[in-house]
């Protein structure tokens, strides 16, 4: 087998020997692939750009993507040799996500090359239910074999990634009730049916649902599971999310289907290897919702207890009665919920009152507090009188409409209204009159001013330092922060400096395009789904940066980028290499940042 390997390795050599030289003048070609036309919404597409006769290329711009979302992205490159000419081949690979199931477009990509434009062919792919696929693509690319393989080696590698773990993991969507009434409250659950270990779950869709009000039920860090049968199979399921909904339209409405990604972990794994992703969804499920009964529209639905008491029996005719209004929600919406309120008469004046919402999260249900502080002043005084007060609701088991009433309750005012001018909000023994101090200074004892400490020179000179301290701070708040700290031309100071503070820091090339994303963030005020090469080439020619600049600015931003799927490590030979050429690139982009930050408004 040995001299086998040898005699190839010979014959491979002498024939690279023999080829003609890469030809200069390659024909440039900028094409697109899918690895299939139809996938589950739990696959992952593999989108391929090639290009040829290109070197170097910058990573293509794919931001117009509308029904998937990219994970990850790779590059490779490689050399094919065809009648003794040789190619060079720049491969970009995207991992897409769907994020629908239908008919899918992933629309032409644009590139521009020595002033020529170059399009790729549109794709449509057809997105279905489920997994076409019974494994997803990882995240690194497939190791080519090789002709040192030798399965018999005593040399290979003990950390060689063992066989991908078979996947069973399934996703279902429960709802309370298929059929309510508007308002009415239906509890909808996922559960994870896996018999895989589960490291991690995240939610990737938007958890917005068209037609319900929506109450999430807070996550938990450890979920536990139970034992629950599936298919005629015995599975570990998780419940790993909930939310109570309230339907605020009628007819069929659609809770849409929920993506997840899930990280699995796998016992055979060595200590090196990834842990795995896939992505699973739960189906669609609709729910018939209709409008309750004439009797009971505007009301709220669901079960719910009233009380109204005041907090006080007796008071007085110038203090301030507050009566609490309390609705608990043993099942309903407490968010929309409107309290009753009393209304001023002629012995009693009601102001607008305070409003607690509260909601309570238990296993299966949510409960809610609102409660209502009302204040209450009185024009008269006796025995005043409050009449009872009708909370109404519908209470869809029983197709009934509820009307639950407070008790009466009288309150004992006493005391003599005092002049509008002179009445106060406060309890009568915080109210001072005037002239109620007389008898105190005419039986004090009258001490000697002059031995007063604050008529003392220190006092004096204290207090006008005081006065100064309080002077300048106010300066301070006034002018330097409000003008001089907000100005344009400090920030743009600041932001430079520490721009270039943090390229200074930067060990490796991966780090300088996140600092370049932050900066032109906050000087340009892009976001960072705006930040690309078109964008940024715009932006600089705008105000009229060179074209060299724009130039080595966006490819040392690409080159970053492409650095982290670069492979790492090397001899000491090439790191030093690699480090010098850091150091040059980053001591021509901050010079080039400090020249394009003077044009930058």
């Amino acid at each position: 087998m040995k001299k086998m390997k040898f005699f190839v390795i010979v014959i491979f050599l002498l024939s690279a020997l023999s080829i003609a030289p890469v030809s200069a003048a390659d024909e440039v070609e900028f094409k697109a692939s899918i690895n299939a036309e139809k996938i589950g919404i739990d696959d992952v597409l593999l989108y391929t750009i090639t290009f040829k006769g290109i070197n170097n290329p910058t990573q293509p711009e794919i931001s117009g993507l509308k029904d998937f979302k990219a994970v990850q992205t790779s590059r490779s490159t490689e050399f094919r040799f065809v009648n003794g000419v040789s190619s060079y081949y720049t491969n970009f690979v995207y991992y897409l996500m769907p994020l629908k199931t239908g008919k899918l477009t992933i629309p032409a990509v644009t590139y521009k090359y020595q002033g020529e434009q170059y399009n790729t062919q549109p794709f449509h792919v057809e997105v279905v239910q489920g997994s076409v696929n019974p494994r997803q693509p990882t995240q690194r690319q497939p190791r080519l074999p090789s002709i040192f393989d030798d399965e018999d080696d005593f040399f290979k590698s003990p950390f060689r990634r063992p066989r991908q773990q078979q996947v069973d993991i399934k996703l279902k969507a429960e709802v309370s009730k298929r059929n309510a009434v508007k308002g009415e409250p239906i509890l909808f659950r996922v559960l994870l049916y896996a018999r895989n270990r589960i490291q991690s779950v995240n939610m990737v869709s938007n958890q917005s649902f068209p037609g319900f009000w929506q109450e999430w039920f807070p996550i938990s860090r450890s979920i536990d599971s139970k034992s629950g049968e599936l298919d005629g199979k015995v599975y570990n399921v998780y419940e790993i999310r909930k939310v109570m909904l309230f339907p605020t339209q009628t007819g069929r409405v659609t809770i849409p289907s929920l993506k997840f990604e899930l990280v699995l972990v796998d016992n055979a794994m060595s200590f090196f290897a990834d842990a795995q992703k896939i992505f699973r969804s739960t189906p669609e499920v609709s729910v018939q919702v209709t409008e309750p009964p004439a009797k009971a529209l505007g009301l709220p639905v669901g079960n719910f207890t009233f009380q109204v008491t005041p907090d006080k029996k007796a008071v007085d005719v110038n203090d301030i009665l507050t009566l609490r209004i309390k609705v608990r929600a043993a099942k309903g919406n407490i968010k929309t919920l409107e309290v009753p309120q009393f209304t001023s008469t002629e012995y009693y004046k009601i102001y607008p009152s305070r409003i607690s919402r509260d909601n309570n999260f238990n296993e299966n249900s949510l409960t809610g507090v609102v409660e209502a502080e009302v204040p209450v002043s009185f024009k008269k005084t006796g025995l005043i009188s409050f009449p009872s007060l009708e909370f109404k609701f519908y209470k869809p088991n029983t197709a009934d409409v509820v009307t639950l009433k407070s008790k009466p309750f009288s309150i004992n005012v006493m005391g003599v209204k005092e002049k509008q001018e002179s009445a106060v909000t406060l309890p009568r023994s915080d109210i001072i009159k005037t002239g109620e101090d007389i008898d105190f200074i005419k039986k004090g004892k009258i001490y000697n001013q002059e031995e007063y400490y604050y008529k003392t020179g220190i006092f004096k000179l204290l207090l006008a330092g005081f006065f100064l301290f309080n002077l300048l701070f106010l300066l301070k708040l006034i002018v330097y922060d409000r003008f001089i700290a907000q100005s344009d031309l400090l920030k743009k100071k600041k932001l430079l400096s520490k721009t270039v503070g943090r390229l200074e820091n930067v060990r490796g090339y991966g780090e300088i395009s996140p600092i370049l994303e932050d900066y032109l963030t906050q000087k340009a005020g892009l976001g960072l789904s705006e930040i690309n090469k078109n964008s940024i080439e715009a932006l600089l020619s705008k105000y009229r940066v060179s074209d060299r600049d724009i130039e080595v600015f966006i490819q040392v931003k690409s080159d970053s980028e492409l650095s982290r799927f670069a492979p790492q490590g090397g001899d000491g030979k090439n790191a030093g290499f690699n480090a010098r050429v850091l150091k040059h690139d980053l001591k021509q982009l901050i010079e080039i940042l400090k020249r394009i930050d003077g044009r930058l408004k």
